[in-house]
């Protein structure tokens, strides 16, 4: 059984809204309801989840698209562990990981991501190139071609993450905490993913979403 777990636990301090940024609307749909969308059009996910603090908009988006919900932690990795657990509890298999605030992913890139798991993968990462100049506080140079940028989505073996995943764990990239020998797929087809993090974003994000028809 394959899911699609959506992280919806941010307050969105930076973005300075009364609500939570992924509960903001763009194009008259909250942001997250696009992500819920792409995860629902892909045919091979047979769980949705959102992962997030009890509120009324959350209650809302059960309601509306018959999702299933996990209770949100204080930080990022509790709420992602919560998740995962859950799934596992459930029979899950497979697993993308999602952030509410990325509306650009489409049923058709986590349908590739499942696949690759399914042909032996054991983490798929969305990954971009750094296009600036790269610099570092104890090298005078750096060679920015060695580096890449690491998002959600991401895909993964679920029993395998849950054995080695570790919620305190000081690793942004969740794939860093599996062991290094772990078949990692480096996603690079994927280059127009971004992500609501300041007000000014909205409209560079509608704009997107609307060019992509959505």
């Amino acid at each position: 059984m394959n899911a699609a777990l959506i992280l919806s636990g941010g307050v969105g301090a930076r973005f300075g809204a009364a609500i939570p940024k992924q509960y903001t609307r763009i194009r008259r749909k909250m942001v997250i309801e696009y992500v819920i969308e792409a995860a629902m059009q892909a045919t091979s996910i047979d769980v949705v989840m959102v992962a997030g603090a009890d509120c009324p908009q959350l209650r809302s988006l059960q309601k509306k698209y018959g999702v299933l919900t996990a209770p949100g932690g204080s930080v990022r990795n509790e709420t992602l562990l919560g998740g995962l657990t859950a799934l596992r509890d459930m029979g899950c298999e497979r697993v993308v990981i999602l952030d509410a605030v990325r509306p650009l992913v489409t049923g058709e890139l986590l349908d590739t991501y499942i696949r690759l798991l399914q042909e032996g993968w054991d983490a798929v990462s969305t990954v971009q190139p750094i296009t600036d100049s790269l610099g570092c506080l104890d090298c005078h140079e750096v060679d920015r071609t060695r580096y890449y940028l690491m998002q959600s989505p991401e895909g993964y073996d679920l029993p395998k993450l849950l054995r080695y995943f570790d919620p305190h764990s000081p690793l942004t990239e969740v794939a860093h905490q599996l062991p290094r020998d772990s078949k990692i797929y480096l996603y690079r087809d994927f280059p127009e993913n971004p992500k609501l993090t300041y007000p000014w974003e909205r409209t560079s994000i509608a704009q997107a979403l609307k060019e992509h028809g959505r």
